[in-house]
């Protein structure tokens, strides 16, 4: 089942699909309600494509693939052809039960391959959501900012520790931990070694015993 507004599109996806998967039978709608006046219905396993505007549902205030899947149901495999790659919409949509997400500028062949493999019971996601959300991850985590030496005199400061303790613990120069330290605050945007510390407790980030030992030696003061 096609629902695109748009008749060209509609009419060459509806081709390509009836010789690239000549098994399925095709019908095509040009909105939700066409389909929903048209009362056919859906069985397990049918394959709904669906144009997805997220400005439609901004404008609307709702959501009409939402309201599409709680009709259809579980059985349903539901792709969304979209203009938009925005890795927090693709999520939502998924999470909504969706199973494809196929944007507008990829292939026409990529398109159906994704189609298959929907109908094979597999979920399709465009390969440059994963990586915007790869780089996204990366740049809101606060270790990303600090080399090795760095994160592992970070620790030694969120465990109350003094510069001279701090490098004996990491065979460094106490005046080379001043220099890590004034770097961390200024990376921080912070004035003093405590900030820094509730700084990076405010961000949840995570050190562990392994980051320390793994850039110097360790040893205990006697």
């Amino acid at each position: 089942m096609i629902i695109e507004p748009r008749r060209l599109v509609r009419e060459c996806l509806s081709n390509c699909l009836a010789e690239a998967i000549p098994d399925y039978r095709i019908v095509t709608y040009a909105s939700v309600d066409a389909w929903d006046r048209a009362g056919i219905g859906h069985r397990d396993g049918d394959m709904v494509v669906l144009y997805y505007d997220p400005r439609d549902a901004v404008r609307s205030g709702s959501s009409r693939e939402g309201a599409l899947l709680s009709r259809l149901g579980p059985g349903a495999n539901v792709v969304l052809l979209c203009d938009s790659e925005d890795p927090g919409e693709i999520i939502e949509r998924l999470n909504e039960g969706v199973r494809g997400y196929i944007p507008t500028n990829v292939s026409l062949k990529v398109a159906i391959e994704a189609m298959r493999l929907v109908r094979a019971g597999g979920v399709f996601v465009p390969a440059s959501c994963l990586l915007q959300r790869q780089e996204d991850a990366a740049s809101a985590d606060p270790r990303s900012q600090f080399t090795p030496r760095q994160t592992a005199v970070l620790e030694g400061l969120r465990q109350g520790k003094a510069n001279k303790i701090i490098a004996f613990d990491l065979d460094m120069k106490e005046s080379t931990v001043k220099v890590h330290v004034r770097n961390i605050m200024r990376r921080l945007g912070v004035t003093n070694r405590t900030e820094a510390v509730v700084r990076t407790f405010e961000r949840g980030v995570n050190f562990s015993v392994s980051t320390v030992s793994s850039v110097g030696p360790q040893a205990t003061p006697a």
